[in-house]
C-alpha cells in the first residue's frame, strides 16, 4: 500500500506531494510536502516552477483497503482535511496523480549477530504490481522471491520470507528490518 500522490492545482503547478509508508505492524505514516509557486498568480509561468514550503509527517489510523479505488478516495479526503485551508481553489479543480514510474525500496535486515540479507521491493502502486526479492547474506540458495499486489503492505510481504538458520526455518523479525531511502 506504499504510494506517492502528487496534487496539482488548476494552473498545473505542483501543490503537494504525499508519500505513504506502512513499515510497522498495523501502523501507517504519511510524509507530505506543500509547494509554493515561484511566480505570482498574475505572472506568466510556463515552467510551472515551485519550491517546498512546508513539510510534515502524519501518523494515520491503519486501514486495510479492499481496492485501489478505496485508497484513492481515502487519499483525496486526507488531502482535503490536511491541506483544505491552503487550497485557494475549489477542491474539485485539483488533479490527483499517483506516480506512474516503478519505485525501488530497499530494506536491510540485520540484528546484533550481523547482516541477514537485503530485501528489494520494486512496486508500482497504480499498476497494482509488487515484486519482492530477498537476497540472503549467508547463501544464495536461501534467496526468496514474492509477487504481490498494491493492497498488501511491504511488511506483510517481508514477514512471508523464510529465514534459514542452523537448519531451521525462522520467521523474519520486524525489528531487524530497516528501510533505506527510495530510488526513483
Amino acid at each position: 500500500m506504499n504510494r506517492t500522490l502528487k496534487v496539482y492545482s488548476k494552473t498545473g503547478h505542483l501543490f503537494a506531494e504525499f508519500t505513504f509508508h506502512y513499515d510497522y505492524m498495523r501502523q501507517a505514516t504519511a510524509h507530505y510536502i506543500e509547494y509554493r509557486r515561484l511566480y505570482r498568480d498574475d505572472e506568466e509561468d510556463e515552467s510551472k516552477s515551485v519550491y517546498p514550503g512546508m513539510e510534515m509527517d502524519l501518523h494515520l489510523n491503519f486501514e486495510q483497503f479492499a481496492s485501489i479505488d478505496e485508497i484513492k478516495k481515502h487519499d483525496v479526503e486526507l488531502v482535503k482535511k490536511e491541506m483544505g485551508r491552503e487550497m485557494n481553489d475549489p477542491p474539485a479543480t485539483y488533479k490527483f496523480v499517483y506516480a506512474e514510474e516503478p519505485i525501488l525500496l530497499r530494506y536491510v535486515v540485520e540484528n546484533h549477530i550481523g547482516c541477514i540479507g537485503l530485501i528489494n521491493i520494486y512496486y508500482n502502486f497504480i499498476n497494482n504490481t509488487k515484486e519482492v526479492k530477498f537476497l540472503s547474506a549467508t547463501n544464495p540458495r536461501f534467496d526468496y522471491d514474492i509477487s504481490s499486489n498494491s493492497l498488501e503492505t511491504n511488511l506483510d510481504c517481508i514477514l512471508r520470507i523464510p529465514v534459514y538458520k542452523d537448519r531451521d526455518v525462522w520467521e523474519m523479525n520486524v525489528h531487524d528490518v530497516r528501510r533505506l531511502d527510495p530510488w526513483y
